[in-house]
């Protein structure tokens, strides 16, 4: 017999059968059998069939397909054995059985029950297939077992709830055994006898397991409810051989091969004996393979030996469905993420790209519009958790040398730098606990969160904690705001740029181009924080004005790229090819204490521009004044090209004087979102805000040149 029971408390699990229509109105339950296999009731099939008489004997066929739940897993199922109802009496009801195929395997801890034979006395319970145990669970009493009739009767006076429609096909669960010993067919009827103070509505009766095995034994599969031999040989995998070696190797002998058993049967939800046995090596092995948290749990058994734990993570490492956290760890986990602010848990796509930026996982995670919102912000987090916990280990920095730290560790620490306290120092103190158990050294630690600590502290610098949407513009066709246009954009939501999935070939109006990309930057909004639209234009369109492009609104309005989002511009040829590329990133340090220089009418050649720059360590862009229209899209490119990251001036407006002296008062680095603001409340006061303020912008790096500039659209994207 094995030493490990089966998971569960009190029962186990839920399974329900569905019409193959598609409805999701359950019409029966079921027991799981081994060899993915569900027991039910013939009558459930039928109903399910949409039959009309539900003690149809015809057989579904072969390929009848039924919708099957076990647990949370949905299947199609068919029918593999047919037993119908037959010889239907008033106190007879024989046959009335079905075995349906499952086509594909169900994870580890879907377990079928053990079968026992009932009698007379147990105290069982049925449940309602619907999946909700609190709700549903009918707890009875069997006060009848009549082998001439071959059937049991149920009480249900002291229940909660009656047993209903619906319970037909599933399991009676005789808790105190851990066991199956029947299946619930009906309610019973009749009339009760005078001196009989039971109700009727409270008698149910169901098949008893010593007749449903002989039912099963007339068709030749009674084995169908036997359990899966347990032969106790060793798994043949590595994995197994290396636990079960470790164990013989490391453990002191029976009784502490005992206490640890019993430590990870209590929290991994198995029962064992009561007695002082202890489960053999390979049995324990075969636990610590597919429980996912059963490993985790013996590392903190065995913590005051830490060889052994060493040893047991290095082969926990290699295993996919071996989870990170003890169920303590994951339980304060979570607690302590639901406690922080939410603006906090909205920028943790953001922050597992610092933390991870070479991470793979599931787009979902990344792009998931429930992060915004506080009431379904849980359900990819958690998800998110589960994913970071079987990447067992990542690069406390990015430096290559640094010492290794479990991925969801370097994750959490991300998370306590951008959290104020005491919700970060409470991350902080959890990450050293995991760190502790796991091994890892408490200098990698602090260095991973001086790392985050460093990068939140840079994120926070005006404009560099922005999302950015990187729009490649190329014209088709047309002049001015008449133009088609082919569009290639990039997202940022932190350190990483990733493709945006848009048909890179179709040739887009202005309308539509902006519409485009208002909806593409709407993704990557932040509470309180708008995403910076960075256009990159050929030079031979720089004469173009995107900002006051407008889209479609509700109800026949319009709405104006510039007006909603940091619009800034550059020029990858000019950019790239004119200027010397340690001078543009030494003028991009300055953006924050750096001065504009200004070029107005009393400039009228480039070689007074350059004389204006020249020596000028301190600039680290240029205003240009009211100038004539054709020169200043001369100097605007010239500054391009000499690695200006700032150039700002106007384009068809009034009083640029009053408008520019508003615009330079703050820092550089302000400037995307000044004149973001300016552009809105021109909008709102048109006579008084003048001026069309245009900013060409260099400030940050995009995606690798190559991918900037290959020419086949038709590309698969990243």
């Amino acid at each position: 017999m094995p030493w490990f029971s089966p998971p569960g408390p009190s029962r186990p699990a839920t399974v329900s059968v569905f019409p193959s229509s598609g409805s999701r109105k359950c019409v029966g339950a079921g027991v799981l059998l081994p060899g993915n296999r569900v027991l039910t009731a013939a009558h459930v099939v039928n109903m399910a069939l949409g039959r009309e008489d539900a003690e149809d004997t015809a057989h579904p066929g072969n390929e009848t397909v039924l919708r099957v739940r076990v647990g949370h897993h949905w299947q199609d199922a068919r029918v593999k054995v047919w037993i119908p109802v037959r010889d239907r009496k008033k106190t007879d009801w024989r046959g009335d059985l079905a075995v349906l195929q499952l086509p594909h395997n169900l994870p580890p801890n879907l377990v079928p029950p053990p079968w026992l034979e009932v009698r007379e006395g147990m105290r069982v319970c049925a449940w309602d297939p619907s999946g909700q145990p609190e709700f549903s669970l009918a707890l009875c009493e069997v006060i009848a077992v009549k082998p001439e009739y071959e059937f049991a009767v149920v009480d249900t006076t002291r229940s909660a709830v009656p047993i209903g429609h619906g319970y037909s096909g599933g399991p009676v669960w005789c808790n105190e055994e851990r066991a199956v010993v029947g299946m619930m067919v009906a309610k019973v009827n009749g009339v009760p006898r005078a001196h009989d103070r039971r109700r009727v509505d409270d008698l149910s009766w169901f098949l008893p397991t010593q007749r449903i095995r002989r039912e099963l034994d007339a068709e030749g599969v009674a084995h169908l409810l036997d359990p899966t031999p347990d032969t106790d040989e060793p798994d043949t995998s590595s994995e197994a051989f290396d636990l079960a070696d470790i164990l013989s190797r490391k453990v002191d002998g029976t009784k502490q091969l005992a206490r640890s058993g019993r430590v990870v049967a209590k929290k991994c939800g198995l029962g064992h004996p009561r007695d002082r046995s202890a489960p053999s090596v390979e049995e324990f092995a075969r636990v610590l393979l597919t429980h996912p948290r059963a490993l985790a749990e013996l590392t903190q058994a065995l913590s005051a030996k830490p060889g052994a734990v060493a040893e047991l993570l290095e082969v926990g490492a290699r295993i996919p469905q071996c989870a990170l956290l003890t169920h303590t760890e994951r339980e304060r986990l979570n607690r302590l993420l639901a406690s922080l602010p939410h603006d906090i848990v909205a920028t943790v796509p953001t922050l597992v790209h610092d933390a991870l930026p070479d991470i793979d996982l599931p787009d979902a995670l990344h792009t998931d519009p429930d992060w915004q919102n506080a009431d379904t912000a849980s359900a990819p987090l958690a998800a998110l958790l589960d994913q970071l916990e079987r990447n067992r280990r990542a690069p406390a920095t990015e430096r290559s040398q640094s010492p290794l730290l479990p991925a969801l560790v370097c994750f959490v620490l991300h998370v306590a730098a951008a959290s104020p306290d005491p919700n970060g120092a409470d991350l902080v103190g959890w990450c050293a606990k995991v760190v502790r158990r796991t091994q890892g050294h408490q200098a990698a630690l602090e260095e991973r969160l001086a790392h985050a600590k460093g990068l939140a502290w840079r994120l926070a610098a005006p404009n560099q904690n922005a999302p950015r949407l990187l729009v490649r513009l190329r014209k088709v066709d047309g002049k001015g705001d008449n133009c088609r246009f082919t569009l290639r954009m990039w997202s940022r939501k932190s350190t990483t740029w990733q493709r945006v999935r848009v048909d890179e070939r179709q040739a887009r109006d202005t309308a539509d181009t902006a519409a485009t990309i208002f909806n593409t930057a709407s993704t990557l909004l932040r509470p309180g924080t708008r995403p910076i639209v960075e256009l990159l234009l050929d030079r031979a369109d720089l004469d173009l004005n995107p900002h006051w492009w407008m889209a479609p609104g509700p109800l026949n309005t319009h709405r104006a790229l510039g007006v909603e989002f940091p619009v800034v511009f550059t020029c990858p040829e000019l950019v790239e090819q004119g200027c010397d590329a340690e001078f543009l990133r030494e003028r991009k340090k300055r953006l924050n204490r750096g001065v504009l220089v200004r070029i107005d009418a009393s400039v009228s050649s480039l070689d007074e521009v350059y004389g204006r720059l020249a020596g000028e360590m301190d600039a680290v862009g240029v205003v240009i004044g009211e100038v004539d229209p054709a020169f200043r899209e001369l100097v605007v490119q010239y500054c391009l090209a000499v690695g200006m990251p700032v150039v700002l001036f106007e384009r068809g407006g009034q009083d640029w004087a009053r408008a520019e002296s508003r615009l330079v008062r703050d820092a550089p680095a302000t400037l995307p979102m000044t004149v973001r603001e300016y552009r809105r409340d021109s909008f709102k006061e048109p006579a008084v805000h003048l001026g069309r303020p245009v900013l060409a912008w260099c400030d940050d790096t995009g995606p690798p040149p190559g991918d900037l500039y290959l020419d086949d659209p038709s590309e698969e994207l990243a």
